[in-house]
């Protein structure tokens, strides 16, 4: 149960939003709802989500995915973990890596430039948001400077929803357990 309720009237934006997005996925977005207790916090939070699940990337998407779940996994989301298998899901992905994510190290399952990207999300998920020189100097040799912006934008985002997330306690919405609707 989330430690915060919803105002009892939602900005419209807000409105609007829950709409779509309760018609994308079954159901509502507690995030944004809670958000509205501030009338245009919501508007950043969808444009980040917004360009974050739309956005047109050179980063592969599996790759993406992979990232956003260890950051998830990292800070003990289950919002978006539950959230991100769904998207993984409905976008035709092998989500089958998605379980072994936090032993990727040891896991034969990862490439070498999976590994790089979840080295360096890991170490960029750390309080300290430092990646050392060597994790770099790998995840370089995987990935063009696009390539690694669209990492590290993807890690950063991950990182901010999960931090609206976790200290409200807003809960998995089963969004996993709900059959898949096309946009």
């Amino acid at each position: 149960m989330s430690r915060v309720t919803a105002p009892s009237r939602l900005p419209w934006m807000a409105r609007l939003a829950s709409r779509a997005l309760t018609w994308r996925f079954g159901k509502p977005f507690p995030t944004v709802a809670l958000l509205s207790h501030h009338p245009a916090y919501p508007v950043p939070y969808l444009f980040m989500a917004g360009i974050y699940g739309n956005g047109s990337t050179k980063l592969n998407p599996t790759t993406k995915a992979l990232v956003s779940h260890l950051v998830a996994q990292l800070n003990g989301c289950a919002f978006c973990i539950d959230l991100g298998q769904r998207v993984a899901r409905d976008k035709g992905l092998d989500t089958s890596k998605l379980q072994w994510v936090l032993a990727f190290r040891e896991r034969p399952e990862y490439s070498p430039a999976e590994r790089a990207a979840l080295e360096y999300a890991w170490e960029a998920t750390q309080v300290t948001a430092k990646v050392s020189d060597e994790t770099y100097a790998t995840l370089s040799s995987f990935y063009s400077e696009r390539e690694i912006i669209e990492l590290t934008v993807a890690v950063a985002t991950e990182n901010f929803f999960n931090r609206l997330t976790g200290p409200l306690n807003i809960e998995s919405q089963g969004f996993c357990a709900l059959p898949d609707r096309q946009p």
